[in-house]
């Protein structure tokens, strides 16, 4: 217990690919000698799909129902404090949500309360590589957050590299380094990489706190399973201000099987669940309409 806790904030636009990032790490870390990791893992909803993923054998804590950046800042020292005197792990990674700005949570850490147990090794920033590209069709204060999520990073993992050709990598190359030079670069697919991002020690940071505005999330719960065409068409129908949906849902084709499903840019991902999980589904856009998506799930449960 005399060693301080290390703090890695893993922040991104919604999708990216945290998540993915988050399992890669504790997977390279789960051999003898190898430091041990937590999570505190913050959600927007009342309900956190990702930690669910993770497992059992990883520490963690959850922020749910907000934004460290906003209304849970205080918490981020209970937690963190929480998870240092119960499981003294060498390394606290926070999986910030989509739309958290870095700043916010570098700043929420340096609480008086966690200096002296506690200290920030890095802010890592995973980047949707055709996503970012792409990013001059959303709101003018969702680009921004996209490009100081960049900005204020020291490790920016480029993911999806797999879906952009070398003229676009290189485009995204010069936007990147005309945002942060000093950040290490590292180009990923499924946000694998051999680089060891714990051990990369970043910089301080001293920035104009800048709030996020608009992005809400809500989160509904099925009572059984539902019908696979509707869902699909509920999908294809759903407006751009929709950015990310996940969650847990059983199909009436299969109704034995629980599925993983996450959506998003329009992309579904579908994956089939060993342990029955509760059916809850987690919608985040831009000014969402929640009561009409609210009436449309409704139809899909009882139709």
């Amino acid at each position: 217990m005399n060693k301080k806790m290390k703090v890695i904030i893993v922040s991104g636009f919604l999708g990216s690919g945290k998540t993915s990032l988050l399992l890669q790490m504790i997977k390279n870390n789960q051999y003898e000698h190898k430091p041990k990791i937590a999570i505190l893992m913050n959600e927007l909803g009342g309900f956190n799909v990702d930690s669910k993923i993770l497992g059992e054998d990883t520490p963690y804590n959850e922020l749910l129902n907000g934004c460290i950046c906003c209304d849970l800042k205080s918490d981020v020292a209970v937690q963190l404090s929480d998870l240092y005197y119960r499981h003294a792990p060498d390394f606290c990674i926070i999986e910030a949500t989509g739309v958290a700005h870095p700043v916010e949570i570098y700043d929420a850490c340096t609480d008086p309360v966690l200096t002296k147990f506690s200290e920030i090794q890095n802010i890592t920033t995973i980047v949707d590589a055709k996503r970012y590209l792409e990013r001059s069709k959303y709101t003018e204060t969702t680009r921004r957050l996209m490009e100081e999520q960049v900005k204020y990073a020291d490790i920016v993992i480029v993911n999806k590299m797999d879906l952009i050709d070398e003229a676009e990598r290189i485009d995204l190359q010069h936007q990147l380094n005309s945002i942060n030079q000093r950040a290490e670069m590292i180009e990923t697919e499924y946000s694998k990489t051999n680089i060891d991002i714990l051990s990369i020690k970043g910089h301080e940071v001293n920035a104009h706190i800048y709030m996020h505005h608009g992005i809400t999330s809500m989160v509904y719960t099925f009572n059984g399973a539902i019908d696979s065409r509707a869902f699909v068409t509920w999908l294809s129908q759903l407006p751009d201000s929709v950015l990310r949906v996940k969650g847990f849902i059983k199909f009436r084709e299969n109704k034995d099987h629980t599925v993983l499903f996450q959506y998003a840019y329009g992309i579904p991902q579908y994956e089939t669940e060993v342990m029955n999980m509760p059916l809850k589904l987690v919608i985040i856009g831009e000014g969402l309409e929640k009561q009409k998506l609210m009436d449309q799930l409704d139809q899909l449960q009882f139709s």
